[in-house]
């Protein structure tokens, strides 16, 4: 679950709409506090009451400070922090950072490029202390580059290993093509769809060769996701 922390209704509204249409149930609380210390409070109640797997926080908020706010979020807690903000000194983002942030995105953003950056924190914190990781009796091992399913393994490539990788971590979640090229390839400017494409049906036809076709699921105009 996300605790979105910012002001703006608008903005908060756009953000739970488009992330719990992803597969990220929201909390919004209306951040309608009139001192730092309630707005800690109400947080911190969140915190505990709720399973907050990750939080966007804005750092202008109404006679708040999302800077303390992150400080002392993490006297309580280790739960990963994106500063979404209209901030753009370079200045903002290292102090987001040193004051506990995961990472800082200014606006204007467009929401896939922040799903992805979501998605990376959150498969990080979900990643398996193993080798292996698991999603309808297939083992992928990361670390030898293989795909392991009713005792026959697959060797895979590099691209083939971050693909499968990005959505096993995200089983349950349908992964948007944008933030799925986003995380293989830093730099999307040189990329488009077709090369995503091209990878995703080379991949397919291989894992057929496990009995796994219909493993790589196509949610038709959002995305895609292991079928579980």
């Amino acid at each position: 679950m996300i605790l979105i922390i910012e002001d703006n209704p608008n903005i908060r509204r756009e953000l739970s709409v488009y992330l719990q249409a992803n597969g990220y149930p929201c909390i919004c609380p209306e951040c309608r506090c009139h001192s730092q210390d309630e707005l800690t409070a109400e947080v911190t109640y969140l915190l505990v009451s709720s399973p907050i797997e990750l939080i966007l926080l804005d750092i202008n908020l109404d006679a708040c400070d999302g800077l303390k706010l992150c400080r002392d979020i993490r006297k309580q807690t280790n739960v990963p922090i994106i500063f979404v903000t209209g901030r753009t000194r370079d200045e903002d983002e290292l102090s987001g950072i040193l004051m506990g942030g995961d990472d800082f995105i200014r606006k204007p953003y467009h929401l896939p490029i922040l799903l992805a950056r979501i998605g990376r924190i959150m498969a990080r914190q979900n990643a398996a202390p193993s080798a292996s990781i698991y999603a309808s009796g297939a083992a992928l091992n990361v670390l030898m580059g293989q795909i392991t399913y009713q005792g026959q393994t697959m060797d895979l490539s590099k691209n083939e290993v971050k693909i499968l990788y990005y959505l096993f971590l995200n089983k349950g979640h349908i992964v948007t093509k944008d933030a799925l090229i986003e995380y293989l390839w830093e730099n999307k400017c040189y990329v488009d769809e077709n090369i995503l494409n091209v990878n995703l049906s080379r991949l397919r036809r291989r894992l057929k060769e496990l009995n796994l076709g219909d493993f790589i699921v196509t949610i038709p105009k959002k995305g895609l996701m292991v079928n579980i």
